[in-house]
């Protein structure tokens, strides 16, 4: 018999090569039962690790990229498309699993693709109505490995997060407003849902910033989270307040109601606007000058650098990889929005 490899391990034990990397270095992503079970295997194979990248690169590996296909995922999916269509040194291949947010019933035959086709990872947005905790816990004890992007979510076993600082986005944004108007002039803030982590730091930056800062202004808030008309007409109803001297969007959705009721009430140029997002209305307003700012969350950059990491720790074992990454935002104005939208730039913003 030859020297016994991982690859052997893996097919003994009924499990994929990244499991085994995962059972025998104490990384995440494998229940403790399997990764005793592996372990145990290992031993009685009398098995001697190798630089684990060459045993890895051996076995072609499948991934699943499950992202939506709304306006705000654009630059996301070009992100992964860039850094998955140049990783031709690796022994991959790919499937693209765009969904509607509104239609859950497009999700329901996710999962058993994923199963069906032996996926070995999963490049995935953190929204935790894509599958169902009991979902995770199948995928986690399937081995298989997952990266999320934009935001975190425990129940997945995420091996990577790739997601910005929202509470820094928050703060940014108070700053701005609060470099713009005077203490006596209200604020009104499109503040997404509540119970969604991203929405609800981002809020928390901002009104952190503005008790350091010990601004009295006053906080007119909404909290609707989609493009559907009753959210339009609470944005437009906060927006009559005839004290609002800025406003600001946490979310790319509210932000292009934001900017429809600055218009329809005849607010452009007489309030401070900041928005978030590179949706195309929202591009289009900052341009009209509608709003004075957008908030770029980087999406490019979280969908390349999580391709990047899933590929990496699938095909080369790359340990010592923090499990989260912070991607930087930044502040968009009239002036430099060019250089966000143009291709050439891409490259600079990783």
């Amino acid at each position: 018999m030859g020297k016994i490899t991982i690859h052997d391990v893996a097919e003994k034990a009924g499990v994929s090569i990244s499991t085994v990397h995962q059972a025998l270095n104490g990384k995440k992503g494998v229940s403790e039962e399997t990764r005793k079970r592996i372990r145990k295997i290992a031993e009685e194979m009398e098995y001697q690790p190798n630089p684990i990248a060459s045993s890895l690169k051996r076995k072609h590996q499948k991934i699943a990229v499950i992202i939506p296909q709304s306006n705000y995922y654009k630059p996301v999916w070009h992100g992964v498309r860039d850094y998955l269509n140049g990783a031709t040194k690796h022994n991959l291949s790919w499937t693209e699993m765009p969904f509607n947010e509104s239609d859950s019933s497009a999700l329901g035959g996710m999962l058993d693709t994923i199963f069906a086709e032996e996926i070995d990872g999963i490049l995935i947005t953190g929204h935790s109505e894509v599958f169902t905790k009991e979902n995770w816990q199948e995928i986690h004890e399937k081995g298989i490995a997952v990266s999320l992007i934009g935001a975190d979510m425990p129940d997945s076993h995420r091996i990577f997060c790739i997601m910005p600082d929202y509470e820094i986005i928050g703060r940014t944004m108070a700053e701005l407003v609060l470099s713009r108007i005077p203490v006596y002039g209200s604020i009104a803030i499109c503040a997404g849902n509540p119970k969604w982590d991203p929405h609800k730091k981002v809020v928390q930056g901002f009104e952190s910033y503005l008790k350091e800062c010990g601004a009295p202004n006053r906080i007119y808030r909404d909290n609707s989270w989609n493009r559907k008309q009753e959210s339009y007409a609470g944005i437009l109803e906060m927006m009559r307040q005839p004290d609002i001297a800025a406003c600001c969007s946490v979310l790319s959705q509210s932000s292009a109601l934001l900017g429809r009721a600055i218009l329809e009430l005849g607010k452009k140029g007489m309030v401070f606007a900041v928005g978030s997002d590179f949706a195309d209305e929202n591009i289009q307003y900052l341009k009209e000058g509608v709003f004075n700012n957008l908030i770029q969350k980087n999406p490019y950059t979280q969908g390349y650098l999580g391709s990047k990491s899933l590929v990496e720790y699938l095909t080369m074992g790359r340990q010592h990889v923090p499990e989260r990454v912070f991607v930087g935002s930044e502040v968009v104005f009239k002036s430099n929005v060019s250089m966000y939208q143009d291709k050439s730039y891409r490259s600079l913003l990783i």
